[in-house]
């Protein structure tokens, strides 16, 4: 714990600077960025303890960190004046997305399940080529567009050949609901293209970086994230039946690691050049919010930080009882109908975050 906290607290560097060519320092990115892919095997493993509940996991998983993770977005968007300002559409959208979560619930509950999960899935790999372009961003010299394309080319498809499998044969389930797929998509044919694509941008990739090693221009913080992420991806979508869900909340649990991680470290960057995070004492409970995170992270207090989030994640395990006794929807349905009221708008709220990188150029 003490180590986690010295990592967690160490003063921010601002990229560009003399730190090399890691986001932050090599224990910090090696440890939640990269190394925590080993959090995927603890689902895994806690499904067989405690007798194969795919129920239990997802409420474990939400509880310890999927959840607090989705909270943390609003600290840079709902709550940030500046961002409401600059993006008044998104925060118009946002309040069409819990309504249509609900609506879909009612009436097509397979139709959100498999759209919760294609969004998750992209969402997941959108980090991914986030931080990777942070990487690149580092690199003394420009890179060539066709270096990044084929990055980012075996990065987006690691996850699909298998799961393309599984969706022709009929065996892609999240928890009891088949998740949809079109027909005509279900030919060996489009199992042979998607998996076709991957192979290609994977051997452009191995030969990519032997020429980087060869010629000593490879990044090696964002070579070990790559073989990270697709390592665990093949694994991940190697599992079937009930297994195949609590593999990807294995995933989940990575990814939102990573993530309160990197928002913590974009927050101390960002820390002493916006006056939001700087004490602005207009009124307004925006403000005051804005005011109690510039404390907490000029103290560098992440626990305070996560503390709220956490409570946040309490309060919506209540909601979903309330929904399942005031209306008699089944436990299930009650659970996708409040977690992805949010989940989807984190989704949503990230993909325009992750194509801001000015908190990089600070420090």
């Amino acid at each position: 714990m003490a180590t986690h906290n010295a990592l967690m607290d160490e003063h921010a560097k601002g990229v560009g600077c003399d730190d090399g060519p890691w986001l932050r320092s090599p224990s910090w990115d090696l440890c939640f960025l990269t190394l925590s892919g080993v959090l995927v095997v603890i689902p895994l493993m806690l499904f067989e303890l405690m007798g194969r509940s795919a129920m239990f996991i997802n409420l474990f998983v939400a509880g310890v960190v999927g959840g607090p993770h989705m909270y943390v977005t609003f600290f840079r968007t709902a709550l940030d004046p500046s961002f409401r300002r600059q993006h008044p559409l998104v925060m118009v959208v946002s309040g069409i997305i819990p309504v249509l979560v609900i609506c879909c619930a009612m009436w097509h509950f397979q139709l959100l399940i498999t759209l919760f999960f294609f969004w998750a899935s992209i969402h997941v790999l959108h980090q991914i080529t986030y931080i990777l372009e942070c990487y690149d961003r580092k690199q003394p010299s420009g890179l060539l567009r066709w270096s990044k394309a084929i990055d980012y080319a075996v990065v987006l498809s690691c996850l699909f050949p298998l799961a393309t499998y599984k969706f022709i044969h009929g065996s892609f389930y999240i928890g009891k609901t088949p998740l949809l797929y079109p027909e005509v998509l279900k030919t060996p044919l489009v199992f042979y293209a998607v998996t076709a694509f991957f192979v290609l941008a994977l051997l452009s990739f191995v030969i990519k970086t032997v020429v980087e090693v060869r010629y000593r221009a490879v990044h090696y913080p964002k070579l070990v994230l790559i073989l990270t992420t697709v390592t665990l991806a093949l694994i991940i979508t190697s599992y079937s039946g009930s297994q195949l869900e609590i593999a990807f909340q294995g995933f989940n649990s990575w990814h939102s690691f990573q993530y309160m991680a990197l928002t913590w470290y974009l927050l101390l960057l960002r820390q002493p050049h916006d006056p939001q995070l700087a004490g602005d004492p207009h009124p307004g409970s925006a403000n005051k919010v804005m005011s109690w995170l510039n404390e907490t992270v000029e103290h560098k207090r992440f626990w305070r930080f996560f503390a709220p989030n956490l409570m946040l994640t309490a309060l919506a395990l209540g909601v979903i009882w309330a929904v399942v006794v005031l209306t008699g929807i089944s436990f299930e349905r009650s659970y996708y109908i409040v977690v992805l009221s949010v989940l989807l708008l984190h989704y949503f709220h990230d993909h325009v975050l992750f194509t801001q990188f000015a908190e990089l150029r600070r420090g």
